[in-house]
C-alpha cells in the first residue's frame, strides 16, 4: 500500500512577520503505543491544541489537549495497552491550523 501525509495550514487574522516554520514530529514512529509530539507550530503564541488519534475507520482511540508555549509543543502520549497494531491518524488542531500525521503502532 501507499502511505500519504496531508498537512493543511491556514492563517487567520494578523500574522507577525517571522521566519518561524511549522516543524512538528511524532517520535518515535513507528512506536509501541507511546510517542511524543514535538516541534514548532509556526506561531509564537501560547495556545491550547487538541490532539486526537483515530483508527482507519475513524474511531477515536485517544483524545487530549496540550498547551503550546511560545509556539513549541512537547507532548507525550501513552495509548492504552490493548491498542491494535496498525496505522492511525493523529490530528493536531488549534484555532489557526489542523495538521494530520500518520502514526504507526507496531508492538
Amino acid at each position: 500500500g501507499t502511505a500519504s501525509i496531508t498537512i493543511s495550514t491556514t492563517n487567520v487574522g494578523v500574522t507577525a512577520i517571522s521566519s518561524v516554520q511549522q516543524d512538528i514530529r511524532v517520535l518515535p514512529n513507528p512506536n509501541k503505543g507511546a510517542f511524543t509530539v514535538k516541534g514548532t507550530l509556526g506561531t509564537t503564541a501560547d495556545e491550547m491544541v487538541v490532539l486526537e488519534l483515530t483508527d482507519v475507520i475513524g474511531q477515536v482511540v485517544y483524545s487530549g489537549k496540550a498547551t503550546v508555549k511560545n509556539g513549541e509543543i512537547d507532548e507525550h502520549i501513552e495509548l492504552s495497552k490493548g491498542i491494535s497494531n496498525g496505522v492511525y491518524m493523529l490530528s493536531l488542531r488549534s484555532g489557526a491550523m489542523n495538521t494530520v500525521f500518520h502514526v504507526v503502532v507496531a508492538q
